[in-house]
């Protein structure tokens, strides 16, 4: 497991994709890389299919089974098909 680190808001932000979670399977997420000014920017998203940003969310492990978590990773799983909606339209 990997897991999930975040705000004292972060579990109570049902647009988060896993906001009640404090961890993720690798099996959960995938990594991707763009190139942002010039810099290459490392970030991970839920396998999902979605509109996703970063939610303030890092995944992080120091377990040698997931080396590609060794190093903090931004989670972008804020759904952005929810943005504007209210809560109670979910």
């Amino acid at each position: 497991m990997i897991d999930i680190y975040r705000s004292n808001d972060g579990e109570r932000d049902m647009m988060n994709e896993f906001h009640a979670c404090h961890n993720v399977r690798e099996e959960e997420v995938t990594i991707k890389t763009k190139t942002v000014f010039g810099e290459v920017y490392t970030y991970a998203e839920p396998k999902k299919e979605g509109s996703w940003a970063f939610g303030g969310n890092i995944l992080f492990t120091s377990n040698g089974i997931h080396p590609k978590f060794n190093t903090p990773i931004k989670l972008h799983d804020r759904n952005m098909r929810l943005e504007g909606k209210s809560y109670a339209d979910r």
